[in-house]
């Protein structure tokens, strides 16, 4: 390496074996350099949470900002990030067209707001696909689609709509700039569920062939990954300004943590928790593993669009290691324990399961909170977390007053700590949609549309 100018996407490679740098400023320019090919940075993650909320501590108190507002009981562990969150409520997202299989309907619908068609992958680009094309040029990887498992039922829609969020589909420039989307023969974006797997992609290449070969003797050899490209690492340390080195070593922690975990993680073939009770937890430790993932691979600027499934539509995973579910006893499925009916016992049940969940959550959003990005600032700062459910309330399985999530600040475009209320209609014409909130969120990554899926026909304030 004879240049002292390293572009955003420059690797230390060795042995085969490459680890890509976080955004460092110190090395983007020199007093010659051109301006960054890509705009400003401005990540996306949409976070999918199986199985509906329990909407009966799930909707916030109050609405404007900062002390008008407070979060619901069910987002009690997110206390702490309240000055990071917006929280939107009131839209309705295909109850009009609500029938049988409403799980399908809803995870097919969740980005693509446009209802599936059943048993044929048949609908519009989701919207982090949109968003990935208009940054294609800024990450290594255009987008990342993650998950836990793979078992998401038909629900009369077919697996193709309970599996997947991320969807390619037909798109058209219009005369006048903007972009439409419309329904059209469409390619769900399977998700890698394994993180041994994700792990590779990310930081040993995406090569089937020779990359993959080449991690998997590393790992029989129990050579870091890291290890191998120490030989690099006082060539960095003479380029880089004190802020940068802290960034480096940031990243370098994290990525021996990961290879420390990965070989305990079960990725057994059906990804579901084994059943004996000494790895009860390992969807717990899997979940986990996948957070600290994307979160590596937001700072390292490997892709800047993520798409993450806690579960599958419809997934009725054993939930009972989680302790205060397996203290009640009985079923412990996370779908069927959903459909309380009411029952109290049921429904208590239900309740800390989605208590667990947001807890997860939260400790994700915590983590993007404390890493550093290439400003200084907390990466959370120029992401946007957007997260979740295929249906409002898991019991009445509906699709109207359905919450949605944000966390980050976009780079200023949102204004965070805040509750955005829109007024619930049962007239179509008059309630608000997530088609409309996908128009304004689009707009703010580059892409003018007017309109989107089924029923997004107007940008709605909910940024500011």
């Amino acid at each position: 390496m004879t240049s002292g100018r390293l572009s955003r996407r420059r690797f230390l490679a060795s042995a085969g074996l490459t680890i890509s740098l976080p955004l460092l400023p110190s090395l983007m320019h020199t007093p010659n350099a051109a301006a960054a090919p890509c705009g400003p940075v401005r990540r996306f993650v949409a976070y999918m949470f199986p199985n509906g909320h329990h909407m009966p501590e799930h909707m916030a108190s109050g609405t404007g900002s900062g002390s008008q507002w407070s979060l619901p009981p069910m987002l009690a562990s997110m206390k702490d990030l309240k000055s990071e969150l917006v929280f939107v409520s009131g839209l309705e997202n295909q109850e009009r067209r609500k029938e049988f299989g409403d799980h399908a309907i809803g995870c097919g619908a969740l980005l693509t707001a446009r209802k599936p068609t059943k048993n044929k992958p048949f609908t519009s680009m989701s919207v982090d696909q949109v968003i990935a094309d208009a940054q294609a040029d800024c990450g290594q990887i255009h987008s990342l689609q993650l998950g836990t498992h793979d078992q998401g039922p038909a629900d009369q829609f077919g697996t193709y709509y309970t599996r997947n969020i991320s969807w390619r589909g037909p798109s058209i420039k219009n005369g006048d700039g903007s972009m439409s989307f419309p329904a059209g023969d469409a390619t769900p974006l399977g998700k890698e569920i394994d993180p041994r797997r994700a792990f590779d992609r990310l930081f040993a290449g995406s090569d089937t062939g020779e990359s993959a070969a080449q991690a998997e003797m590393r790992r029989a050899l129990k050579k870091s990954v890291l290890d191998a490209v120490v030989p690099h690492q006082g060539w960095l340390e003479r380029r880089l300004n004190a802020a940068d080195r802290v960034k480096v070593d940031e990243l370098f922690t994290g990525i021996r943590e990961l290879e420390r975990d990965l070989m305990s993680v079960d990725t057994g073939p059906s990804c579901t928790p084994p059943s004996e009770p000494t790895d009860i937890d390992s969807f717990a430790k899997k979940l986990d593993y996948m957070h600290t993932l994307m979160a590596v691979a937001l700072q390292c600027d490997i892709t800047r669009v993520i798409t993450f499934m806690m579960g599958d539509a419809l997934s009725n995973r054993d939930l009972s290691f989680i302790p205060d579910v397996a203290s009640r006893g009985g079923d412990a499925g996370d779908h069927s324990v959903s459909h309380h009916s009411g029952r109290d016992d049921l429904e208590d049940k239900f309740r800390v399961m989605v208590l667990w969940k947001m807890e997860q959550i939260a400790a994700f959003l915590r983590r993007l909170s404390k890493l550093t990005d290439f400003d200084g600032q907390p990466l959370l700062d120029n992401t946007l977390v957007w997260i979740s459910s295929e249906i409002a309330d898991g019991n009445r399985h509906n699709h109207d007053d359905k919450p949605i999530l944000l966390a980050g600040r976009l780079g200023g475009l949102v204004t965070p700590d805040r509750h955005v209320r829109f007024p619930t209609s049962r007239d179509p014409e008059k309630v608000k949609t997530y088609g409309d909130f996908f128009i304004t969120l689009l707009d703010m990554y580059g892409v003018r549309v007017n309109e989107f899926g089924n029923d997004g026909k107007e940008a709605i304030v909910w940024q500011k």
